[in-house]
């Protein structure tokens, strides 16, 4: 397991540190002195897993270019990339622990079909809870 700090952009994409820069008070300067509004970063792909944890094998940046002006927030932030293996071993203890509470879980249900549903801290936007 490895931990990496990033970029969080609209608490939504998550993206490495532009080259030269290797902290948000960095990053700031970086955007408040920039006179180009479109810079260049890697951002993390969401495949087969879901952020801020990520499969070592499976991992992917792609090249994107932000303009400036839509940003909106961002923050410094942590991910986790994790062997396939590690990552399948704790994505059956969350559904083990939350998602058979859930209005929607299957018994038979296996764990690849949460893959990009729920994350490893049991974080999962479509869960609702059995009713009794």
């Amino acid at each position: 397991m490895k931990c990496e700090t990033v970029i969080l952009i609209n608490n939504h994409s998550y993206c490495k540190f532009p080259k030269g820069i290797t902290n948000i008070e960095e990053f700031v300067n970086f955007l408040n002195n920039n006179p180009h509004h479109f810079f260049e970063m890697d951002s993390y792909v969401e495949k087969g897993c879901v952020a801020p944890f990520f499969i070592e094998e499976d991992l992917e940046c792609e090249k994107q270019y932000w303009n400036s002006d839509h940003i909106r927030c961002f923050s410094e932030t942590k991910l986790t990339i994790l062997k396939r293996n590690e990552y399948i071993e704790r994505l059956k203890s969350v559904i083990k622990e939350k998602c058979i509470n859930c209005e929607y879980y299957i018994d038979d249900c296996d764990f690849e079909s949460h893959l990009e549903k729920i994350d490893l801290d049991g974080n999962c936007y479509g869960f609702e809870r059995k009713k009794s």
